[in-house]
C-alpha cells in the first residue's frame, strides 16, 4: 500500500466518523423533539423560579444618654418542610439523625402532615448540627429570623411583631418611628425542582437588604406621652 492509498484510507475513516457523529446528534434531536423528549420537557417545565424577600435588620433605639434601649438579634430556627414525595425510608433515617443530634425533641416517626418549626433559637452547636442535617435532607431547613430585644423588658419602647418576615412596630416609639427603623427588605431568586424544593446552587440575591436607621430619643421625646 503506497502513501496515497494510506492517505485516502485515513480520509475515509475521518469522513465516516463525521457522518456517524452527525447522525447521532440528529437522532438525539429527533428524540428530544418527539415523544421520547416528553420526560425532559416535563422536568424543565416542573422547575420554576421563586422570588422572595430578605428581611432588613431593624434599627436600634437609644435614649438621651446614648444608652441602648432596643435592638434586633439574629435567631436561627430548624424548620421541617413537608414534602409528600419523601419516602418512608428517608423519613426513618431523618428521624434517627434528628434524635441523635436533638434528643430532647419530640418528633413523631412519620413527622407531620404539614410544615412547621421543629426548634426555635438554635445554639451555636445546634446550628452546626442543623446545617449538616439540612444539607442531607431537603425536608429540613435552617431559617434566619430577627428577634427584638430590650434592655428593660418590663418597659420596652413599644411592641414589635413579625409581619411577612419583617419586624414591624405596632405601638410606642417602635410604631411612631417605624418608617425610620424598619429599613428596606431585599429580594432573592431561586429555582425550585418538581417537588417545590430549593436548588441551593441557583440561589441569587437580586437586591441586598438595607438596614434600618438608628433612633436617638431626646429628652423631649422621652417625656412625651
Amino acid at each position: 500500500m503506497d502513501k496515497t492509498q494510506s492517505l485516502d484510507r485515513r480520509h475515509q475513516f475521518f469522513f465516516a466518523a463525521i457522518i456517524l457523529l452527525s447522525c447521532a446528534i440528529l437522532l438525539r434531536m429527533l428524540q428530544l423533539a418527539g415523544p421520547g423528549g416528553n420526560e425532559f420537557r416535563r422536568e424543565a417545565e416542573d422547575m420554576s423560579l421563586k422570588t422572595g424577600h430578605l428581611a432588613a435588620i431593624r434599627g436600634r433605639i437609644f435614649d438621651q444618654h446614648d444608652r441602648l434601649l432596643a435592638w434586633s438579634e439574629r435567631c436561627y430556627d430548624l424548620v421541617f418542610c413537608f414534602d409528600p414525595h419523601t419516602s418512608h425510608d428517608t423519613k426513618r433515617t431523618m428521624h434517627k439523625q434528628l434524635k441523635q443530634h436533638f434528643p430532647e425533641l419530640s418528633v413523631p416517626a412519620d413527622f407531620w402532615p404539614h410544615s412547621r418549626v421543629i426548634k426555635y433559637n438554635l445554639t451555636a452547636d445546634e446550628l452546626i448540627a442543623a446545617d449538616q442535617l439540612s444539607s442531607h435532607f431537603p425536608d429540613l431547613r435552617v431559617e434566619l429570623r430577627w428577634e427584638r430585644r430590650w434592655s428593660s423588658p418590663q418597659s420596652p419602647p413599644g411592641e414589635v411583631r413579625q409581619i411577612n418576615e419583617m419586624e414591624v412596630g405596632i405601638s410606642g416609639w417602635e410604631a411612631q418611628y417605624d418608617h425610620l427603623l424598619r429599613g428596606q427588605s431585599g429580594t432573592f431568586t431561586v429555582m425550585l425542582d418538581r417537588y417545590g424544593r430549593w436548588i441551593d446552587s441557583t440561589f441569587r440575591i437580586t437586591r441586598p437588604p438595607v438596614r434600618g436607621n438608628d433612633l436617638y430619643l431626646s429628652e423631649k421625646l422621652e417625656s412625651a406621652p
